[in-house]
């Protein structure tokens, strides 16, 4: 690891503390130590083994212990808490040019700016420039940058494609020499990282220069044999490829422009001479059910065909329940109440709240008193909701229990038991080995206060792989003790990882798609955490939360009976 690579963490952290109000002589000594490491000729990782790392001025002791974790890990303890209780967006927010960690901190104090796309609507909206310290120049300069940080090394998570590809798509199906546009590529996979954005245009190639010219991009086009191919680059970097072919020619290229390399030689040393304009053309003349791209990365994906294209993926709809959400009794944007009629009005008939609990204080974890005055106020809402002649809904009292060091649950058992459900997630200490991971999370798991487990790998996408874990051990361990595991819905989460939702299923694990909302907005992020469960092969019968009220209300005290607090 090179020195610059080894100052980054400092120096981000650094950042981090003056943006959640820190220590601020903290927040400069790492600054400074960054500033010193980067300029240093001979590499940490010598120096701390020889010992003269403490020895150089501005670097001492306790450093040389977070800089052997940044050398082991990739991170260290302090960063990892101080992110583990923020929005996942706002990091990306701090990497805006031009935008410092004290204007970070007040565009999300006063604004509620947890993401780019919140700080592009709130600059779009004019708001930036009406707050105390920004200003109009401000805000278009933030306008300016904000497509500079769309994508981390010319790749984006699956939600910041997909809106570009819909719009390139659009474009090219508008020209009238264009008989048809498929997405493929990771982008139609519905992977979670999306390495570009890639399209097969059914259309004479001689037409390719003319239809690009209707994008709003420069593009190169160059020939290869009967087909022509157009490269351009989005405004941040991120690649668009564009396969131009006659239409009879389209359905082998598509096929094999979607890959996965294994799914696309599985199928054409089987079937080497299909021909057709689509897909579907090549599935018919091989004599098989078309199979979604989505689930083409599965294992054995061609050989399991006929089993995979029969399963009734979950659909949107089939979700009647949205769980674990925060409102602004710990570090949510909304009310209770507002979050509570915005998910009722969406058409569910139930919602989970389940702010932070007392231990992550950087996210206003609440104390036992402020649960208190909220189990109140659910239970005036549900008192109301019930007096309504309209739709049954209720409001479950839930927490986001920490994951302590010791893998116990925040809050005495006394306290536990006053809730609905808990999701129990882990927020700080993330450099650990595998076996202290999987233990720790395992004895939350055997809590049999436990509901769910949150975000089991603590990954953000694009930013931190998120630590090591024996996924089938936990697995095993929830299907032991009747605990439900989440698939974050977060774009920068989507944890469970959808590799995994097979196995779940197999062990008669169930599956809660939560979006983890800390807004009225993020609500929404439902649709992202339904796309990662269809591709990982779930069916509304293994999802937690596509349980009617009535089941879901029999579910909770089930569990109860089972793990005997009741």
């Amino acid at each position: 690891m090179t020195n610059k690579a080894i100052a980054g963490p400092l120096k981000e952290t650094a950042a981090l503390i003056e943006l959640t109000g820190g220590n601020s002589f903290r927040a400069r000594a790492l600054a400074n130590a960054a500033r010193i490491i980067e300029r240093l000729e001979t590499p940490v990782a010598t120096l701390i083994e020889s010992g003269e790392f403490t020895t150089i001025k501005g670097l001492g002791t306790g450093l040389a212990a977070q800089v052997n974790e940044i050398l082991h890990y990739g991170s260290f303890e302090l960063r990892d808490d101080i992110l583990g209780g923020l929005p996942p967006g706002l990091l990306d927010v701090l990497s805006v040019k031009g935008l410092g960690a004290k204007k970070v901190r007040a565009l999300w104090q006063k604004l509620s700016v947890q993401s780019l796309d919140d700080l592009e609507g709130a600059a779009l909206s004019g708001r930036i420039a009406e707050l105390e310290g920004f200003g109009k120049k401000s805000q278009e300069s933030i306008l300016e940058n904000l497509t500079l940080l769309r994508s981390f090394q010319g790749k984006r998570r699956l939600a910041n494609g997909f809106a570009d590809a819909e719009i390139i798509q659009q474009t090219l199906e508008a020209h009238p020499a264009v008989s048809s546009v498929s997405q493929t590529g990771t982008l139609a996979r519905r992977m979670e990282i999306v390495e570009n954005l890639s399209f097969v245009v059914s259309a004479s190639p001689d037409q390719a220069e003319n239809i690009c010219s209707l994008l709003p991009f420069p593009v190169t086009v160059s020939s290869e044999e009967s087909r022509y191919c157009a490269i351009g680059e989005l405004p941040d970097g991120l690649q668009v490829v564009l396969l131009f072919c006659e239409p009879e020619n389209c359905g082998v290229n598509v096929l094999r422009e979607t890959g996965p390399e294994s799914f696309v030689s599985a199928f054409l040393n089987d079937h080497p001479t299909v021909v057709g304009s689509s897909e579907q053309d090549l599935f018919e003349q091989a004599g098989a059910r078309f199979l979604a791209p989505e689930l083409r990365d599965l294992p054995s994906a061609w050989e399991r065909r006929d089993t995979l294209s029969a399963l009734p993926l979950l659909k949107p709809e089939q979700l009647k329940g949205v769980l674990h959400n925060h409102s602004t009794y710990s570090d949510g944007a909304h009310t209770l109440r507002e979050m509570s009629l915005a998910c009722r009005n969406a058409g569910y008939e139930y919602f989970g709240i389940c702010d932070h609990s007392q231990s992550l204080r950087i996210a206003s974890g609440m104390s036992v008193e402020t649960l208190m005055r909220q189990k109140a106020e659910i239970a005036a809402l549900n008192a109301e909701f019930e007096g309504d002649s309209g739709s049954p809904f209720r409001v479950f009292f839930g927490v986001e229990s920490d994951i302590l060091g010791d893998g116990s649950l925040d809050y005495p058992d006394e306290v536990l038991a006053e809730f609905d459900m808990i999701v129990a997630s882990i927020h700080v200490r993330f450099n650990m080995t595998e076996t202290e991971a999987t233990d720790r999370i395992i004895r939350a798991v055997a809590n049999p206060y436990t509901t769910i487990l949150g975000h089991p790998t603590g990954r953000l996408i694009l930013k931190r792989a998120g630590y090591p874990l024996d996924h089938e051990a936990v697995l095993q361990a929830c299907a032991l003790h009747g605990v439900a595991i989440e698939l974050n819905a977060s774009p920068y989460r989507l944890d469970l990882d959808w590799r995994w939702i097979e196995r779940a299923v197999e062990l008669n694990v169930s599956v809660a798609i939560n979006p983890d909302a800390h807004s009225i907005e993020q609500l929404d992020l439902m649709k992202w955490g339904v796309v990662a469960a269809r591709k990982g092969g779930l069916t509304a019968r293994h999802c937690l939360n596509a349980l009617s009220l009535s089941d879901f209300k029999s579910f909770l005290h089930a569990k109860k009976i089972a793990s005997g607090i009741v």
